[in-house]
């Protein structure tokens, strides 16, 4: 998904915050789990990617846990 969120950004110059829409809170809505997933706010499952300022992932959380596996090697797209 970070690879997704880089390239439309990078190649089709949709601005990044739309760019992370795309890519949590639109899905979240379609599949029906808006109350729930693809946003960060109270009482919503706390699933999280931290990029960098290249859109690489930097760190992953996982029900608000990190995880210690998630690491800039680890193939997370």
């Amino acid at each position: 998904m970070a690879t997704a969120v880089r390239n439309t950004v990078r190649l089709l110059a949709v601005p990044l915050d739309e760019a992370l829409r795309m890519a949590s809170t639109y899905p979240a809505t379609v599949l029906g789990l808006e109350r729930s997933h693809g946003r960060i706010a109270a009482g919503y499952r706390a699933d999280l990617v931290a990029l960098d300022d290249a859109l690489r992932v930097r760190s992953v959380w996982c029900g608000g846990i990190r995880e210690r596996h998630a690491t800039t090697q680890s193939r997370i797209d």
